[in-house]
């Protein structure tokens, strides 16, 4: 067999065909300068760190031909050294290989899709879209017109948070390019799509002014599954005839309802039986855990921020700021005050009138016993004893009246005493009010480091939930002490606060850890008086959804419109407000426990009177008969005297 040696033309014929091939199948598919001016306005209305220029043939500058070649280097080197973006060339084996799930590392990326060929697009679905957090980079594609979206994201799940953008070339105007976002509100669910912007040459990119979840604002119904704790009053379930859960109600039912009505979905209930906790193995339990296992979207009660949930759940934006602290029942015997006609004056103030009482009853016998010496005709009665007098000027201080004298010298005296009288009795009265009125309560302790040395106490926190994770991981000696001695030993954690709180009342001995804002909403629904111990800890409550939700960013926009608006605030004043049944009076009342202390003094007197009249009563008879049988005996002996007489 004979070979016929090629000629000149025939080898350029087949070069140019190769090099035509390679051109059509390049990997751009808009002149250079489209892709260098949409990526950059894409780039800054993002404020992205870094562009990720992705394909699917590796080595794309060898193998693509040297126009394609040039045409690549020149996009990479205007977005690196122009424009001094961090920018490379990855084809998909080589990011899945070399990056993989450290992309979490790269701050705000850009991912760029240089063409929609079918092989970019099966690259892209199955080794990339399957496994990356699609929501975390933003994307950009660049179609041809007569690509569809329905079968360009056939296999790949765009998710509702996930920022995608699709450019296309105008049909009427040369050098413009249509954006166009596009979405999903779950996976299975219909594509949605909606213009982001223009971009063309002369005026660049002109994207929306309004932001994400400004725009995606719907969710068409989807059916959204929520968890609550039944933690009365703020959260509350309703359920029907078959014990299924038809609503919420409560301050977390209103803010639920709310949220509902404003992004139109359906939510469907589940109870969560606590808070939950994540335990040492892993695993997580209560609403924590049905977050993790993706049993329910959303738990909508309050979940204080603690850093050791953060690897189970996402938070939404806080709710409200409260503290946390312990909260002790007042005892009963503390109302009583024994000192509480004592208190009103000091020990000084009773010593003045003490010797101003002894001063002017010395003054009255001084100057009784001086008129006495100089005028032989005054009349000094029993009366002018001291110890009478002193009696007299004691009684006038007890607002009693006194014998009126004949001297004028004493009469001033007098005078004196019951102003003086007047105005001590009125201060003390004042005094002495104020002193019943106003509850007074000396805490046996204020602090947990003085809940651990009283040691009579036993001391309690919701189980199952961030409060008993807060003692059992702190780095604090006397908590972890708490821990270890107390709470611990406690083989029947309440389930909610009201129980907790319910349960102080109930033992003479015990402390809680609850929310200030739970305490003051409680306080009314239990029956003893709570006294709060030092702020423990300062705590943000927040809702949560499951790690990387796509409605976290939606349901984060509606709780910052709430709060804007003030529905938020009027929502945590009504809902969380002390409301009383009736019209606070400005009187404060004195209690039996207020005037034990007079009355115990009452019936002792009145028990000595009546032991001094029995035994003045018995002296009295014991005297009378002795002096009956005195005269009776003289009597007989006058009579025998008589008659001896006789």
């Amino acid at each position: 067999m004979m070979f016929r040696k090629p000629d000149l033309c025939s080898m350029l014929s087949l070069i140019v065909c190769t090099w035509t091939a390679h051109f059509a199948r390049g990997q751009l598919i808009r002149p250079v300068y489209v892709y260098e001016g949409l990526i950059k306005g894409i780039h800054d209305y993002f404020n992205n760190t870094c562009i990720i220029l992705l394909h699917n043939t590796s080595n794309p500058v060898e193998t693509q031909g040297l126009a394609e070649s040039d045409h690549l280097l020149l996009l990479q080197k205007y977005l690196s050294s122009t424009l001094h973006i961090r920018t490379t060339f990855m084809d998909f084996d080589m990011f899945s290989t070399r990056v993989g799930q450290s992309y979490y590392h790269i701050k705000r990326p850009l991912f760029v899709l240089l063409n929609d060929y079918e092989d970019t697009r099966d690259g892209f679905a199955h080794q990339i879209s399957t496994w990356i957090a699609m929501a975390y980079p933003t994307w950009l594609v660049f179609f041809r017109n007569e690509t569809k979206f329905t079968d360009f994201f056939l296999e790949i799940f765009v998710p509702f948070d996930c920022k995608f953008m699709v450019a296309q070339s105008s049909a009427n105007v040369t050098s413009r390019e249509i954006i166009t976002e596009v979405y999903q509100v779950d996976r299975g669910k219909e594509l949605r799509s909606m213009q982001f912007g223009i971009w063309d040459v002369r005026d660049g990119l002109k994207g929306p002014t309004r932001s994400l979840f400004l725009r995606r604002n719907n969710l068409f119904g989807q059916n959204i599954r929520v968890t609550s704790v039944h933690d009365p009053p703020i959260s509350i379930f309703h359920r029907n005839e078959q014990n299924d859960i038809t609503g919420i109600s409560g301050f977390f039912g209103e803010v639920i309802l709310l949220l509902q009505d404003a992004l139109n979905c359906t939510f469907i209930y589940k109870e969560a039986k606590s808070w939950g906790m994540c335990l040492q193995n892993g695993s997580c339990t209560g609403a924590i855990g049905m977050l993790m296992n993706k049993d329910v979207d959303f738990a909508a009660t309050e979940f204080m921020m603690t850093s050791d949930r953060l690897d189970a759940i996402s938070f939404t934006t806080p709710i409200y700021t409260t503290k946390c602290r312990a909260y002790i029942k007042r005892p009963a015997t503390s109302d009583v005050k024994w000192d509480a006609y004592t208190a009103p004056f000091s020990a000084n103030i009773w010593g003045a009138i003490a010797l101003l009482i002894i001063l002017m009853s010395g003054a009255i016998v001084m100057i009784q016993r001086l008129f006495a010496f100089v005028s032989p005709n005054f009349q000094n009665d029993g009366r002018s004893r001291f110890t009478e007098i002193l009696f007299f000027v004691l009684g006038a201080f007890c607002s009693q009246g006194m014998e009126q004298s004949t001297l004028d010298p004493v009469r001033i005296v007098h005078f004196i005493v019951h102003l003086t009288a007047v105005v001590i009795v009125a201060a003390y009265s004042a005094a002495l009010i104020s002193f019943l009125a106003v509850k007074t309560f000396i805490m046996p302790f204020t602090t947990m480091d003085g809940l651990l040395k009283d040691g009579t106490y036993r001391f309690g926190v919701v189980g199952d939930s961030a409060d008993f994770s807060f003692f059992q991981n702190t780095s604090d000696k006397i908590m972890n002490v708490l821990f270890d001695e107390l709470l611990m030993k406690e083989t029947n954690l309440p389930r909610n606060y009201l129980d907790g709180l319910e349960q102080v009342c109930k033992e003479d001995k015990y402390a809680f850890m609850t929310l200030d804002n739970m305490a003051a909403l409680l306080q009314q629904k239990v029956d003893c008086k709570l006294e709060p111990l030092d702020v423990i800890t300062q705590t943000t409550i927040a809702m949560a959804v499951q790690p990387n939700s796509p409605y976290r960013g939606i349901i984060n926009a509606k709780i910052l419109l709430l709060r804007d608006s003030g529905i938020l605030q009027r929502l945590l004043e009504t809902q969380w407000s002390v409301q009383l049944s009736g019209a606070k009076s400005s009187w404060k009342s004195v209690e039996i426990g207020d005037i034990i202390p007079l009355l115990l003094l009452i019936i002792s007197a009145l028990l000595i009177s009546f032991l001094v009249y029995v035994t003045e009563r018995s002296m009295f008879k014991s005297f009378s008969k002795r002096v009956k049988i005195k005269v009776n005996k003289q009597q007989q002996e006058q009579q025998q005297l008589k008659m001896f007489d006789r």
